[in-house]
């Protein structure tokens, strides 16, 4: 598991993120597929535990919706919005990019996601600054009526824009589903 060393945003899932950007995303073989899909706006609701600094703290429950929009081929705008059971909350916008692929008949994808936001911290964990940088990857599966199930780790940190920057992860659960 990644964690945060409280010295800095750990940054690994923020350049895989824009690492992810790159390739074109396009592969077939005899029994592997791999593109970026074209899809329109999708509605996912998440919901996991919350973890800082290898210790559960609660949970966190996740609305994020993703435009079918892209920029660059590749970027989905996203809006996302979190609440925790300590009554902590994070709002951020930023982007979202996913691979499908297939492997024999089973339909795959992974997600990458990044998003700059404010944190209002309630009863739940001090992170050092309300500007916290969000970063995720997620893989899950991708069912025949369009909707996806997925597990889903991400890190937020303020990439030490403040003195402390402990940093906290999320473990989710996801379901997404196509809004057309």
């Amino acid at each position: 598991m990644i964690v945060a060393d409280g010295g800095g945003m750990d940054g690994r899932l923020a350049a895989l993120f824009w690492l992810m950007s790159l390739p074109s995303g396009e592969a077939d073989g005899n029994r592997f597929e791999m593109h970026r899909p074209d899809e329109g706006d999708r509605l996912a609701l998440s919901s996991g535990v919350i973890m800082h600094q290898e210790e559960a703290r609660g949970w966190e429950t996740r609305l994020t919706y993703i435009y079918g929009d892209q920029l660059f081929e590749r970027l989905h705008p996203m809006i996302d919005l979190s609440v925790t059971s300590r009554g902590g909350a994070w709002i951020g916008v930023g982007f979202y990019q996913q691979i499908d692929f297939s492997i024999d008949d089973l339909d795959l994808f992974a997600g990458f996601s990044f998003a700059p936001g404010i944190y209002m911290q309630g009863d739940e964990v001090e992170l050092g600054h309300p500007v916290e940088f969000r970063s995720g990857v997620e893989l899950g599966w991708k069912a025949p009526n369009d909707w996806q199930f997925s597990l889903l780790y991400d890190h937020r940190s303020n990439a030490s824009l403040g003195e402390d920057n402990p940093g906290m992860e999320t473990i989710q659960f996801r379901v997404s589903k196509p809004i057309r």
